[in-house]
């Protein structure tokens, strides 16, 4: 027999959410039913305030609280670099290793199983910054799984058509088949550090 309506509702937006099946919808919302009442209202409060306060940032496409985002205003950091990521979570994971250069993220990346063209991403925005004449070197980093790999190529081949450019990608010291945000720093550091050209004089 269903319980209250409100409380499946409540199941079916957890379920909703990437990861969550119907165990464990069920699990959290019998949770925050028995749970006290201002740590619910302050998670429902807490994801209102992220939504209202969260902002695509129009040069990287990174999540921030003002636009153009904290990094890429800072004027400390290398301008002239850029490190082409699929996710915002990749941002946090890179920057923790000591980056100091620019971002660009994707939003995703190619998958014919998914239905997700170039078109989807933001690989246009990326290639009018690669344009502009301030970048020198473009650093693939998308993930080292199959859709990451036809990503960086797709995107290698539209940016070896800017006179110039440095086109680099990833060294292979990040496993094939993982996730950049489940790598460690150290790893992540070693491949930014060991990142090949793939067009262009380093």
């Amino acid at each position: 027999m269903p319980g209250p309506r409100s409380v499946e509702h409540l199941k079916q937006c957890f379920a909703r959410l990437p990861g969550i099946g119907p165990k464990t919808a069920e699990r959290l919302s019998y949770f925050l039913l028995r749970a006290d009442q201002a740590l619910a209202f302050e998670l429902a409060d807490a994801i209102r305030t992220a939504r209202a306060s969260t902002l695509v940032c129009s040069v990287c496409f990174n999540l921030d609280e003002v636009d153009p985002c904290s990094i890429c205003a800072d004027p400390r950091r290398d301008h002239a670099m850029v490190l082409v990521v699929e996710d915002p979570r990749d941002v946090a994971a890179f920057d923790a290793t000591g980056y100091r250069g620019l971002y660009h993220v994707l939003q995703g990346r190619v998958s014919a199983i998914e239905g997700i063209a170039p078109e989807d991403l933001t690989a246009a925005q990326l290639f009018a910054r690669a344009r502009s004449g301030t970048v020198r070197e473009v650093c693939l980093a998308t993930n080292p799984d199959l859709e990451g790999e036809a990503t960086a190529r797709m995107l290698a081949e539209r940016l070896a058509e800017q006179p110039g450019l440095v086109v680099s990608r990833l060294a292979r010291g990040i496993p094939a088949g993982s996730n950049i945000t489940q790598v460690s720093q150290s790893i992540l550091a070693d491949a930014v550090e060991g990142r090949r050209v793939l067009r262009g004089d380093a």
